[in-house]
């Protein structure tokens, strides 16, 4: 399951939740809806995709650090 939103008036995408049920998970199937949402993003015209994740969340860090976001203070 992957959300993604546009918001036009602020002038960035946000990668909302990006989800895979527990027996499917390390297979990939993460990267691939990220890759989706960045593929959607990029077609829609946005330069700026955030999302967040919790801070325990390894797997989820390391995968968006693979995808090139950075860490900001908010």
């Amino acid at each position: 399951m992957s959300s993604t939103s546009l918001h036009p008036a602020e002038g960035f995408a946000f990668s909302e939740m990006t989800g895979v049920l527990a027996p499917y998970r390390g297979r990939g199937l993460s990267l691939a809806l990220k890759l989706l949402a960045i593929r959607f993003v990029r077609a829609a015209g946005y330069r700026r995709l955030a999302t967040f994740h919790h801070p325990r969340n390894t797997s989820a860090i390391a995968m968006n650090r693979r995808l090139g976001f950075v860490h900001r203070a908010s």
